[in-house]
């Protein structure tokens, strides 16, 4: 073989080595981009489906929300079916109802999106809102000196002193819707009178001489009702001192004050709707403080001191319970320098003060006076009814309640399978 021919012979058999590494590259090269593209979907449709999935689960909690607002009006909670869902847009989504007892409901929702499917659930048992359903309640405790009285009366059908027509003298009494409870134990002395229920917490006990003058049931309540706290309304108004020495009138709004004080023999109006935020809320002696609540309620939240002194009253023009409402803060348990007092100035068996409306006093133990009248409801850490005083529970806070509908509270949320 010349050389001419075995260098063209070298030359080919390189050109067929180059053509054969180019080869597998070009294959290498197709298949890692077949591997990128591969990956490319698969993440394209992890990512749908995860979109789709949690699209799915808003549908869910769409439903649970609709659910809610259903059993809060009287509804089951029963919405759309599997097979006949409601929709939300594109989504889609049914509830199921269950009743677990105890008031408790279990609430199970599906939602759709396309091919995802997801299911929460979750359990709700009636919360304490609308607690003002007793003339007195207390958390830890609620005693009845000799003399106290309890009873109801409508302040939509007229005044108490037009309904209280049933007994007679000191037993006077208006309707039977009077109830006290607690949490715990009920303690009554001789002599007193409870125009309705006195229910204690699950294993309380109602105890004392005065026991067989409560007319309706003793039973214990099935389980305790929680006293949330007070969430005072951020009122960005600097707080100043307010003390009025001559009568006058604050107009409809928000105020926030260091002192709320009302001189001996003064009255304040107060238009409503209004809220006052005030670190300490005094009435001196005969004074008096006036709510037109045409237009909306007023709403007192009070962070320390709050005293009544003798002869003083608060009240509506409509003298319903609804138009004033007392949140006190005020914790004299842990702190007894802190005032909650009523009728502090007391003389005599006539120099009684009077208050419609309603008072929350989730940390305060609160003792009712002799010759003290409350028109409405109260509620307390702890409450002590002196002998004489009178609550009469106006029966509109009731109303207003199932008006508004029931609130729940949350138990447990969990996924759940599909079904």
């Amino acid at each position: 073989m010349t050389d001419l021919s075995m260098h063209v012979r070298a030359n080919c058999e390189r050109r067929g080595s180059t053509m054969v590494v180019v080869a597998l590259l070009l294959a290498a090269v197709a298949m890692l981009s077949l591997s990128f593209l591969m990956v490319l979907r698969s993440s394209q449709k992890e990512h749908q489906g995860s979109r789709e999935s949690l699209s799915a689960l808003y549908a869910a909690e769409a439903g649970l929300t609709a659910a809610m607002d259903d059993i809060a009006t009287g509804g089951t909670g029963d919405l759309g079916s599997k097979y006949a869902p409601a929709t939300l847009g594109s989504q889609r989504y049914w509830v199921e109802s269950t009743d677990i007892g105890d008031g408790r409901i279990a609430l199970a929702a599906y939602g759709r999106d396309d091919r995802a499917q997801m299911g929460v659930e979750l359990v709700v048992q009636p919360s304490s809102d609308g607690f003002f359903r007793w003339a007195a309640f207390g958390d830890e405790i609620l005693h009845m000196d000799s003399n106290s009285r309890t009873d109801s009366y409508d302040s939509d059908l007229g005044t108490y002193a037009s309904q209280a027509v049933n007994g007679g003298g000191s037993n006077m009494y208006a309707n039977t819707e009077g109830d006290v409870g607690s949490n715990a134990d009920i303690t009554m002395n001789s002599n007193n009178s409870v125009w309705g229920d006195a229910n204690p917490g699950p294993s309380g006990t109602v105890t004392g001489s005065g026991v067989a003058n409560i007319l309706g049931s003793t039973t214990p309540m099935a389980s305790t009702i929680e006293l949330p706290g007070i969430i005072v309304p951020p009122i960005t108004l600097p707080g100043t001192a307010k003390t009025v020495s001559s009568s006058e009138t604050l107009a409809s709004g928000s105020y926030n004050y260091t002192t709320l004080q009302v001189n001996v023999g003064k009255t304040l109006t107060i238009i409503g709707p209004a809220t006052i935020v005030c670190s300490d809320f005094k009435l001196r002696s005969n004074s008096e403080i006036v709510v037109d609540a045409t237009n909306g309620p007023v709403e007192f939240f009070v962070l320390n001191d709050f005293v009544l002194n003798s002869n003083t009253a608060i009240a509506s023009t409509d003298n319903n319970a609804l138009d004033v409402a007392f949140n006190l803060l005020s914790d004299n348990i842990l702190d007894p320098g802190v005032d909650v007092v009523f009728d502090e100035d007391l003389v005599d068996f006539d120099s009684g003060s009077q208050l419609y409306g309603t008072i929350y006093a989730p940390s305060a133990e609160i003792t009712i006076d002799s010759n003290f009248e409350l028109f409405g409801s109260l509620v307390a850490r702890r409450v002590d009814l002196d002998s004489n005083c009178r609550i009469h529970f106006d029966e509109q806070l009731l109303t207003a309640s199932e008006e508004a509908g029931a609130n729940y509270e949350t138990l447990c949320w969990r996924l759940i399978s599909q079904p």
